[in-house]
């Protein structure tokens, strides 16, 4: 399909002026992109003109992962969305977040996506051109590298990659990210926290729990981290003058630990988080014989709990 004279000469004008900021050495990914799609051959089937240039450039990318061309996209957002969403105003967001959600859904079933720097830039450039996705938005003609994300970006595209973030804590991982940077999201902390979240999970891989602990685990439990796997450095519990080294092990459900015996694990102890118990776990202060020496620790009460068993803390 030939492109209009007025989509080629958008892309000619990007092209030239991405070509004078590469002179003047400020040249971003976007610029690149949107460069060489104004060489391309098939640039006019990967240009929507309802969306902005570096919107262009995210559907772009889009359509690679997906195996069609922008144009098809398009055709099958006309298809498939209701005449609500397709509507002149509204259609650019629309049309761009089906497009992301389509890819990512494709993306996240390959082993190891947390660990490919293309794919957490993609998910950041989604965030960014969610902002300035319409025509409307050209005078924003390309995006800086140093581009940041807003909180209502960042909830309504994160949560399509599940291990990133969920609909729930959206709101407060999203303020802790950004509670040095004025409440917009840097790229720099976003790719340390994915790769932080991509070590975890290969941490969790290389970990195995006791068949005592599996025996006991609801299947419906995930493990989210062991501590005190290392034997010269166990996780202790104080329970009221008794001390016990072994491992601590969090789950989305509870709390459990395993004293260590001689040669293994005894029989694990759980401390439910999910039921209504009246349970207060709080950090604390603890040590030896009631001591309060060290401040890395979990006090943890609840009605479940007898009186002998005192405050256990880890």
């Amino acid at each position: 399909m030939p492109m209009s004279s007025k989509t080629m000469n958008m892309l000619e004008g990007l092209v030239k002026d991405s070509s004078f900021k590469w002179l003047l050495g400020k040249q971003s990914s976007f610029d690149e992109e949107i460069e060489e799609m104004g060489r391309s051959p098939s640039a006019g089937t990967n240009w929507i003109p309802e969306l902005s240039p570096v919107a262009n450039v995210v559907v772009r990318r889009c359509s690679k992962i997906l195996g069609v061309s922008a144009n098809d996209l398009r055709d099958s957002f006309k298809q498939e969305a209701s005449e609500s969403l397709k509507q002149p105003s509204l259609f650019a967001r629309n049309f761009l977040e089906y497009c992301c959600f389509r890819a990512l859904s494709l993306s996240v079933g390959v082993t190891g996506h947390l660990a490919d720097k293309k794919f957490r830039r993609l998910t950041f450039d989604m965030m960014v051109v969610w902002e300035v996705p319409a025509v409307a938005s050209q005078a924003l003609l390309s995006v800086e590298e140093d581009a940041t994300v807003s909180l209502e970006a960042f909830s309504r595209i994160a949560p399509a990659v599940p291990i990133i973030a969920d609909v729930i804590i959206c709101e407060n991982l999203f303020g802790m990210l950004t509670s040095s940077t004025g409440g917009r999201l840097q790229f720099s902390v976003y790719d340390k926290y994915l790769c932080g979240l991509e070590r975890a999970i290969k941490k969790m891989r290389t970990q195995s729990e006791s068949s005592l602990l599996s025996g006991v685990r609801p299947k419906k439990e995930k493990i989210l981290e062991i501590d005190g796997t290392v034997t010269t450095q166990p996780v202790l519990e104080h329970v009221g003058m008794s001390t016990w080294p072994g491992r601590l092990i969090l789950t989305d459900h509870s709390l459990y630990f395993e004293a260590l015996k001689v040669v293994s694990y005894d029989k694990p102890k759980r401390y439910d988080l999910s039921e209504d118990l009246k349970q207060i776990v709080k950090p604390e202060l603890t040590g030896p014989w009631g001591t309060r020496l060290f401040d890395k620790a979990v006090s943890y009460k609840s009605i479940s709990l007898t009186s002998g068993d005192g405050v256990p803390g880890a």
